[in-house]
């Protein structure tokens, strides 16, 4: 009798530990964005966490947002649409709300793509400080960015609201006649916005030296000179897309962003 009360005991741990093991696994799925605010043309990659399986992707209104196989969603015409990844019987729901371009190409309603290599004056506290070019390389987030940054051990670990952003930059000095540091003009500090330019966002804390490129908090730039440096920044999760501003006049701004 006690063998076999035992033999039921080490039956029901097991089976506990099965259970708590399904229920770890399903409570770490999840979607990078359930909520986005896009401009028409933009794209952006809706990435599912916490499983292996490949999710199956459904748009309910595809005129105004399609979304392709491996999660790619195109903002196609004003108006909302809801992106459903389905994995197994778990439903993973992001809700995308479309918006026309309006205004100055280069205003934040309607900012350039900071994938192009733009060239512009730069003026700092009202000064004109030089001809510079810049051109993202690369921008990443959530699990991607994480990933990058731990690479670095002793780099902060996001917490379940925080998340990094990474950046990578072509930055170019073309004309002026002083050296200046690349945080004066990429101003990660206070020019870093989300949610199509309508919220700043603070910085909680940054990632070090986890690529073989400069670290643009300490790059310097020279006349003439150019350099490939980037940036991962801790900031609050579920702000998309991510768009920066630069002052290229004594009172003025051009806006980017990093929406494809």
């Amino acid at each position: 009798m006690k063998k076999i009360c035992s033999l039921l005991l080490v039956f029901a741990l097991l089976c506990g530990i099965s259970n708590n093991s399904i229920t770890s696994k399903a409570a770490t799925l999840g979607l990078n964005q359930e909520k986005l605010i896009l401009i028409k043309g933009n794209t952006f990659s809706l990435l599912v966490s916490g499983t292996a399986t490949t999710p199956k992707w459904s748009s309910n209104k595809k005129s105004v947002v399609s979304v392709s196989s491996t999660g790619k969603i195109k903002a196609k015409k004003a108006g909302s649409a809801t992106i459903t990844a389905r994995v197994g019987a778990t439903k993973l729901k992001c809700k995308v709300t479309v918006k026309n371009r309006k205004g100055k190409k280069g205003s934040k309603t309607n900012p350039k793509s900071a994938y192009k290599k733009n060239t512009f004056t730069y003026y700092e506290e009202g000064k004109k400080k030089g001809k510079f070019s810049l051109k993202l390389l690369n921008f990443s987030t959530g699990v991607e960015a994480a990933a990058m940054a731990a690479k670095n051990k002793s780099n902060p670990i996001p917490s379940e609201n925080q998340e990094y952003i990474y950046f990578k930059f072509k930055m170019k000095y073309i004309s002026g006649s002083q050296t200046l540091k690349a945080k004066q003009m990429f101003d990660y500090y206070h020019n870093i916005y989300g949610d199509n330019g309508t919220r700043k966002l603070k910085n909680i804390d940054w990632g070090f030296f986890f690529e073989p490129i400069d670290d643009l908090g300490t790059t310097r730039l020279s006349p003439g000179n150019s350099s490939t440096c980037g940036k991962a920044i801790l900031i609050e999760k579920g702000h998309y897309p991510i768009m920066f501003r630069i002052q290229t006049g004594k009172n003025s701004y051009t806006w980017f962003t990093t929406a494809k």
